[in-house]
């Protein structure tokens, strides 16, 4: 569950993920005008703003269930791939927080737990969540426990659909065993996974949308994903949140 006492983050870092997260999006539309995979137009409507993302397709009509989705879940259940096999998909942006938090700080995220304490990087957190809320036409892929702090959890919800990819402990065990996150370095990393998952599980069940990733090709899991946006946005996404023509 949640640790570490509140830090404020540095001042400076809401300018800072500002910027990163301008550069990032900036360099996805750049390759993807360079590899021709979409036609494209600039990446920000809004100079200096990157709230006011541009579409990355531009050839006329094209479908879509939504112009913005996070995919959330516990670690090892594969956000940072299908979220960026959706984002190819649907013609979105993509923007992985984890990966956000360490281009700004400067550090890997073992090392902001270690150097700087899981209060800190919670912190950082919160301030790109609420960056990445105001982006539109982009799919965002959260860190494992972002989506399990209530603030973050509200600010995603309110935004649009949560999709919360689930696998099994021993699936997430050979997916991270050779990783060194964090949360993971326990004498039985597998005991570990158990008991953070059954304290999470409760929390992950707010969000949207649920879909397995065991032992299941990308391919076929981001196909689940999008026909179940379709059918959500059908019944619940007011008109702000459907894009069914480029902008």
């Amino acid at each position: 569950m949640p640790g570490g006492a509140p830090v404020s983050p540095p001042a400076t870092l809401g300018a800072e993920v500002e910027r990163a997260l301008r550069d990032e999006l900036t360099a996805q539309t750049q390759a993807a005008a360079d590899l021709q995979a979409f036609p494209v137009t600039a990446v920000m409507s809004g100079a200096g703003d990157s709230s006011r993302l541009s579409d990355m397709s531009t050839t006329g009509l094209i479908e879509r269930p939504v112009s913005w989705v996070a995919l959330a879940g516990f670690m090892g259940t594969g956000k940072s791939r299908i979220g960026w096999e959706l984002s190819r998909a649907l013609a979105l942006h993509f923007v992985d927080t984890d990966k956000l938090i360490t281009r700004v700080v400067g550090k890997s995220i073992p090392e902001v737990f270690a150097e700087e304490g899981e209060g800190y990087f919670r912190a950082c957190e919160r301030e790109v969540v609420g960056r990445v809320t105001r982006l539109d036409h982009a799919v965002i892929s959260l860190g494992g426990g972002t989506f399990i702090h209530e603030e973050n959890r509200r600010s995603l919800l309110e935004r649009g659909p949560v999709v919360v990819l689930w696998a099994t402990p021993e699936t997430v065990y050979q997916r991270t065993k050779h990783s060194d996150r964090p949360l993971l370095s326990a004498p039985d990393p597998l005991a570990r996974i158990r008991t953070l998952m059954d304290e999470r599980e409760g929390v992950y069940r707010q969000g949207t949308i649920h879909v397995h990733s065991d032992g299941r090709p990308s391919e076929e899991i981001v196909a689940e994903v999008i026909e179940r946006l379709w059918h959500w946005s059908d019944l619940h996404a007011p008109s702000d949140w459907t894009s069914r023509a480029a902008d």
